[in-house]
């Protein structure tokens, strides 16, 4: 081809190529254009979109919780604290080798493998490995290498701060206090009654996270709109609390019980001061089951038995009955509507028998007659008044209100039963309550568990339901219960005077719905009269083995939690003479001094170090006592600790587990003993304390 044809072709093709350069220059520009209007669109018209993703990736609400509040006793001696701990938290979109990593921590932490890989499997950016580390978890991790010396975790864990409740005296008020859950939540007792108090108000602030998605900086201003917890002051004392227990769980392990209750209330105020349960349990310890948790003296109920009988000579005597008014004892029992009703014990033939003398034996029989007397009508209304039947309105979580059978049901074998407690079902509390109306002259008081503030008057929260004559009417016939020929004597405390009744009710087999021959419930409600404060005890021990009335069961054990409420209330003594005191059974088998005692004011603590030690040499008995048990070589022997400076209560805990003929006389604190510090003693020695005021 010549060179003018190739010129030609390549010329003619010219038209085809700009084309095409053209459309290229064209798409280029349209697609140039496009990316701007996009980048104007994005950077413009989308901005608070992308602003919003970019701030979820980096910024988060954080939960601020605050400080659960403090749970104190009447002193303000803390019962429920908080401490730091630390809980183990993952970013699994940071963990690699998951399944190494969930072996290790499975191995420090005790949680199962399979639950930590699946967690940690998950698509989230945050999930918790484990909740409140114990010291030796934290130990593991360092061992595994999961946490090196400086506490510093692998890449995708942390640790996360938090408060953990605490219980500092153990199992003290354990069924008072409850406990919470692992996001301190209250779940039982205060802690749940009182949550919203105690737990404040969480506030949710903003929050910078890192790239694990660990918060890092939060909104200081709105943390600061976080509120605290509230301290919540319970009425009971600590330390007696920790001393009622402590009666409570002997005499259960004594008598063989299955548990028991103790209640310790202020007649006038309703402040309880103590109330203990056996079994007990220890709410820093989680998975206790729940037959150990319940509070039984506010959430069981039970028959009272015959300490019901006292609520119906209030009934009497408000009905116009007199003490020196008699019914027929019918010489042991009788026969209504087919059934016999009979005396506790078949040796027990009473004639005619008054409305005092039906309390201080405790007769059915006259119970019984006197219910009949007295009329369906105006027994329930009393048994209203006293609050059975009805919640106290204490508040306190699982409170049940027992039942009395209605009216239209009752016929005359169920108001002769009722008469002597059978039939109707009550709270410890409730019982409580109802004697405290009897010792506190006439007003039924409001039960209280959590310190009022201010505190309320008798005036503002109690109401009279019978007369100050028949109050002490009452106190006078319950007095006679501890006193020679009473069923209450061993409820006695040398140097107080003790109103009160014991009760031994038969318990409703499950299997068979009858009363059982075998299994009883004994109590005894009581308090010291002439005192002030007027303090109600009650004790119930369930299912004694053995010698199960409460005379030699409840009554002992009222007295011991007595001693306790004496000493740490410091109620007057008014000690009899000597010669009173001589003729009597003190019954201190059980008393004993010891470091965890309360001191009386003006006593120097080194005194309660004093207990009898027994001795390997023989002393000679100075001013003229005489042993009364020879002094063979097989009988135990102690020596006689120095009691000078004690107040009465103080020494006779000296005593524990030893019988001795003591006498008192005087007042005030110890000045003169005899036998003198050191000399020998064995059981049935006699023992002459002289007072006098410091």
């Amino acid at each position: 081809m010549s060179v003018e044809t190739r010129i030609h072709a390549h010329t003619s093709f010219d038209p085809i190529l700009k084309a095409r350069f053209t459309g290229l220059m064209v798409t280029c520009i349209v697609i140039a254009g496009l990316m701007m209007a996009r980048a104007a669109y994005i950077q413009i018209l989308s901005h608070p979109k992308l602003e919003a993703m970019a701030k979820r990736q980096y910024t988060s609400k954080a939960y601020i919780r605050p400080q659960r509040g403090m749970i104190t006793d009447r002193n303000g001696e803390a019962l429920a604290v908080n401490i730091e701990v630390k809980s183990l938290a993952a970013n699994p979109l940071k963990l690699n080798n998951k399944r190494g990593i969930a072996r290790l921590l499975a191995k420090a932490t005790d949680v199962p493998y399979s639950k930590i890989y699946k967690r940690i499997s998950e698509k989230k950016e945050f999930i918790w490995i484990k909740r409140h580390l114990s010291e030796v978890e934290m130990k593991r991790l360092k061992k595994l290498k999961l946490m090196d010396s400086d506490e510093d975790l692998i890449d995708g864990l942390w640790f996360v701060s938090e408060s953990n409740r605490v219980y500092p005296h153990g199992q003290v008020a354990g069924h008072i206090l409850g406990d919470v859950n692992v996001d301190a939540e209250g779940v039982e007792g205060v802690e749940l009654w009182q949550n919203d108090q105690l737990k404040g108000k969480t506030v949710a602030v903003s929050a910078t996270k890192d790239a694990l998605g660990r918060p890092t900086f939060i909104d200081t201003s709105a943390a600061k709109t976080v509120q605290e917890g509230q301290v919540v002051a319970l009425t009971i004392d600590s330390t007696l609390q920790f001393e009622v227990e402590q009666e409570l769980r002997a005499s259960v392990e004594k008598t063989g019980a299955q548990g028991g209750s103790v209640i310790v209330m202020n007649a006038s105020t309703g402040e309880i001061l103590a109330m203990a349960n056996e079994p007990s349990f220890n709410p820093n310890q989680k998975g206790v089951p729940i037959e150990k948790r319940r509070n039984r003296a506010i959430t069981d109920g039970y028959e009272p038995g015959s300490t019901v009988k006292a609520l119906l000579a209030v009934s009497a005597l408000t009905n116009g009955w007199k003490l020196t008014d008699e019914v027929w004892g019918e010489k042991g029992s009788f026969i209504l509507q087919k059934h016999r009703i009979s005396e506790a014990e078949a040796h027990e033939k009473f004639e005619w028998v008054s409305l005092k003398k039906m309390i201080q034996v405790s007769s059915n029989v006259a119970a019984a007659k006197v219910a009949l007397k007295l009329g369906a009508d105006h027994y329930m209304r009393s048994l209203q008044l006293f609050g059975l039947g009805s919640k106290t309105g204490i508040g306190f979580p699982g409170e049940i209100s027992g039942k009395i059978p209605p009216r239209k049901q009752w016929q005359p074998l169920t108001l002769a039963n009722i008469g002597f407690g059978q039939g109707v079902l009550v709270t410890p509390l409730q019982m409580t309550r109802a004697y405290a109306a009897i010792a506190n002259g006439g007003f039924l008081v409001q039960p209280r568990l959590i310190q009022m503030q201010p505190q309320a008057s008798v005036a503002e929260s109690a109401v009279r339901i019978f007369s100050q004559r028949v109050s002490e009417e009452a106190i006078e016939a319950l007095q006679a219960v501890t006193e020679t020929g009473g069923t209450g004597t061993k409820a006695t405390l040398p140097g107080l005077r003790v109103a009160g009744k014991t009760g031994t009710a038969q318990m409703v087999d499950p299997e068979t719905g009858h009363y059982s021959r075998s299994k009883y419930i004994a109590s005894f409600i009581g308090f010291p009269v002439e005192v002030n404060p007027r303090m109600v005890i009650f004790t119930s021990l369930i299912e004694p083995k053995g010698i199960y009335y409460a005379s030699e069961t409840a009554a002992p054990l009222f007295r011991d939690v007595l001693a306790s409420v004496a000493n740490r209330c410091n109620l007057p003594m008014k000690v009899a003479p000597v010669s009173t005191l001589a003729t009597q059974s003190l019954h201190q088998d059980e008393i004993k001094l010891t470091q965890a005692e309360a001191v009386t004011p003006g006593i120097e603590t080194s005194h309660l170090n004093t207990s009898l030690k027994e001795t390997e040499h023989m002393g000679t008995l100075e001013s003229g006592l005489q042993s009364a048990v020879p002094h063979a070589p097989n009988i135990p022997r102690w020596s006689m600790p120095s009691l000078l400076g004690l107040s009465p209560r103080e020494a006779l805990r000296a005593f524990k587990g030893h019988r001795f003929r003591i006498e008192i006389t005087g007042s005030g604190v110890i000045s003169s003993q005899f036998p003198e510090e050191g000399k020998t003693l064995v059981e049935g020695d006699q023992v002459r304390l002289i007072l006098n005021e410091p």
